[in-house]
């Protein structure tokens, strides 16, 4: 999924829409196993930003956060209370934040850009933290070699 948002950045740029990054994890090094190869042993020490992060051509910042089910529901809790407080920072300061969510397998597989506004306050809105693919409908978006997450921004 990352991958097929990746090349949407590159045509969203490309196309001087927006440009959007992918932001490293953070991690350390725990042993070098062959600095020849630049291969190590390396340990994840948390995530405290969206997954992607970038401006909307007119100078509007955007981040969102990438996750994919194969059920037929996503669950709010996919999102780590840092990953909850980005956002929420982000959002303060105006930026447009998102989850890019695909949800389903194969032909059922559709994906969707819901607004954080709307994830944070599921439980509210739709009486439980979850949402279906039914209860996203309104923020699908397009997929095919990439998947068109600014479609509807």
């Amino acid at each position: 999924m990352e991958d097929m948002i990746l090349g949407a950045c590159r045509d969203y740029e490309r196309r001087g829409i927006a440009r959007i990054v992918k932001v490293p994890e953070p991690f350390r090094v725990m042993r070098n196993t062959d600095r020849g190869q630049g291969i190590a042993t390396v340990r994840f020490t948390g995530r405290a930003e969206p997954d992607f992060v970038g401006c909307l051509a007119g100078g509007h910042m955007i981040a969102f956060e990438a996750k994919y089910t194969t059920a037929d529901r996503i669950q709010q809790r996919v999102i780590t209370d840092a990953q909850a407080g980005a956002l929420k920072s982000y959002t303060r300061i105006g930026a447009s934040t998102y989850i890019c969510c695909g949800i389903g397998t194969g032909f059922d597989l559709a994906y969707f850009m819901i607004p954080w506004a709307v994830w944070q306050y599921m439980d509210i809105t739709y009486g439980r933290k979850y949402m279906t693919r039914e209860d996203a409908r309104m923020y699908r978006v397009k997929a095919d070699a990439v998947i068109h997450f600014l479609e509807h921004i």
